[in-house]
């Protein structure tokens, strides 16, 4: 199913390569949670005095031009092919060199150049990937001893407040054990979640688990995210950044989209207890055990 998934997010960053910049612009229509990101991201490298910095899945090379004028030494790749094509002439009109980008997969080290840095950026990449822990493994490689991880994840948590698909998704693969429960009452859950939350009625894959066909991301769980992930390839959590807050169930930003943004924009707190189930994503700041 991943593999599926990550063949269709290279497909969807290929055709957005030419609108991506957008999103870092403070004029952007929708919500600017990837200016917010940014932010967040540009004060904890200060924070930490980082100075030499890997971007793994660099985009456009947008975020990494205004890492470039903060005055950090970066660099970055990207697997999608349009993404770097762009981001190399991005780079150029910003007066940088085109080859401080370069084609690879995180996922695969033998594409990731043999460097050292204080700060590997992973930012939009790892709820599209196969597989997470080789590619936190090439991640670990890349860092010094005393360098940071920033890594971003979507929030499985806001499920619980969200009342939408993610929601069944949430509340029939993670928290009711479905599987053990007799024919009648799996039938009468499905109805009960679908007309609750105003929704069709999900399917079983051959996997077992209650899907929907477009559900194309992976979510991360920020209680457990550690022990999960991190811990099994020696790397520590140092701080849970949460960012993309919602003042309101998603659903309401269609009717409401003025205020629901309005209000949002004061709930962005990164250390904010509200985070893990208010904001749609968080990123993970991580070091080497």
């Amino acid at each position: 199913m991943m593999e599926k998934n990550t063949k269709s997010a290279q497909d969807f960053y290929n055709q957005e390569a030419q609108t991506y910049k957008k999103m870092y612009e403070p004029g952007y229509e929708y919500y600017p949670a990837n200016l917010i990101r940014l932010k967040l991201i540009i004060k904890r490298l200060k924070e930490n005095n980082s100075k030499k910095i890997l971007d793994a899945g660099c985009g456009t090379a947008i975020p990494m031009i205004k890492l470039l004028k903060s005055g950090f030494d970066v660099v970055g790749f990207d697997y999608s092919k349009e993404m770097v094509a762009f981001g190399k002439k991005e780079l150029e009109l910003a007066n940088y060199k085109s080859d401080l980008i370069y084609h690879a997969n995180l996922e695969k080290k033998r594409t990731i150049r043999n460097k050292k840095f204080d700060a590997v950026l992973a930012l939009g990449v790892f709820p599209h990937i196969e597989k997470e822990k080789p590619a936190l493994k090439n991640i670990r490689n890349c860092l010094k001893s005393n360098g940071k991880a920033y890594i971003e994840f979507r929030n499985q948590l806001f499920a619980t407040f969200s009342m939408n698909r993610y929601s069944v998704d949430l509340f029939l693969n993670e928290l009711i054990d479905y599987d053990k429960l007799p024919k009648k009452i799996k039938n009468d859950l499905l109805n009960f979640y679908s007309k609750k939350l105003s929704i069709k009625k999900p399917s079983k894959r051959k996997d077992g688990r209650i899907s929907y066909n477009d559900i194309l991301a992976r979510f991360r769980n920020p209680l457990t995210i550690e022990e999960d992930l991190f811990k099994p390839e020696k790397m520590k959590v140092d701080k849970i950044h949460f960012y993309h807050y919602h003042a309101l169930p998603p659903i309401f930003e269609r009717n409401y989209p003025k205020i629901f943004r309005k209000l949002s924009r004061k709930l962005e707190k990164p250390d904010s207890w509200k985070g893990y189930f208010l904001s749609s994503a968080f990123v993970i700041e991580a070091s080497k055990i």
